[in-house]
């Protein structure tokens, strides 16, 4: 039995915390508001966050991006070489546009990084559906630390050494999503769907290499299961706030995840100059500056060039 620390007790945290439990691991579970309810039998809650951070090796950060940074800029945390820390959190930090791992690589002494990713969601842990996500992490004891700590029947754990690849794929799925949830709306029938799709691999696929990850890494769980998880299911976020975006009801303050991921994702792909126009597009139909049907018909008039430049061109 080993010891794990969880920051964020909202349904990743508590997710997380149920499944090593039950595979007979100690677990903390850190929030900010003390709490009875919802907490599982034997695992601890505390609102003594610096305190559980110092004192495991082992730590999940389970935070929406937008904390992870607040968290360890705080005097009180500090975090050495000798602990290991996975992240959950999905798109990049709010006002320097990192990854999670990258943030936390930044602010801390940290080193033994793993990131979470895939199409499961929190709920999903606790299910009896057989699903898969991946851990990325340069170190492979890491990795494998994790896969045997979650492992289950129903539960498939894969691992990937290219950590920036796995973050990316993630963000960059909830974004080019949004364009497929705008197409499936706008009932552009099967044909023009596949096209979307195929066009939406091609452009993660450019973004993620573009952004520091390996080429290929966004055909994985983090990158075309997410979308293939909106395709099937219609439904997810992104695929929800793309309905949204092409009946022309968005309202600023919805989906904020999602939006939130393709405002810096747009702002880091414009600034590093990778050719990315379905991120473009969302971004603009996020902004207020396309319409659905304006976006859609900028995308129809781009020049058409050969099929193979379409999956490398950068």
């Amino acid at each position: 039995m080993t010891a794990w620390g969880i920051i964020g007790d909202g349904k990743w945290g508590l997710g997380l915390a149920r499944r090593l439990h039950r595979n007979g691991h100690s677990v903390s579970v850190g929030g900010l508001v003390k709490r009875r309810k919802g907490i599982p039998k034997g695992i601890l809650h505390t609102t003594d966050v610096p305190g559980l951070l110092q004192a495991h090796e082992r730590l999940i950060i389970a935070l929406p991006i937008g904390e992870v940074e607040t968290l360890l800029q705080q005097s009180e945390v500090s975090l050495g070489p000798q602990q290991r820390v996975m992240s959950t959190a999905r798109g990049l930090t709010p006002m320097t546009h990192l990854r999670s791992t990258e943030a936390i690589r930044t602010l801390t002494a940290v080193r033994q990084l793993a990131v979470l990713a895939g199409a499961a969601d929190a709920r999903s842990l606790g299910d009896k559906s057989p699903v898969a996500l991946v851990v990325g992490s340069a170190f492979p004891s890491w990795s494998a630390e994790i896969q045997n700590a979650l492992w289950s029947n129903s539960l498939r754990i894969y691992t990937n050494k290219d950590i920036a690849g796995v973050e990316l794929s993630n963000v960059a799925a909830s974004v080019v999503g949004v364009a497929l949830g705008v197409a499936r709306a706008m009932n552009v029938g099967p044909a023009a769907e596949a096209t979307a799709l195929t066009r939406a691999l091609a452009e993660m696929n450019r973004v993620v290499s573009g952004l520091g990850g390996q080429f290929g890494t966004a055909y994985g769980l983090a990158g075309l299961g997410v979308l293939g998880e909106m395709v099937y299911g219609g439904q997810g976020p992104s695929f929800l706030a793309g309905a949204s975006l092409a009946a022309g009801d968005y309202q600023i303050g919805q989906f904020a995840e999602v939006r939130e991921s393709s405002r810096t994702l747009s702002a880091r792909v414009v600034r590093q100059r990778i050719h990315s126009p379905l991120v473009e597009a969302v971004e603009s139909m996020f902004a207020g500056r396309l319409t659905a049907k304006a976006a859609l018909a900028g995308l129809m008039e781009r020049p058409v060039g050969s099929e193979t430049e379409l999956l490398i061109k950068s």
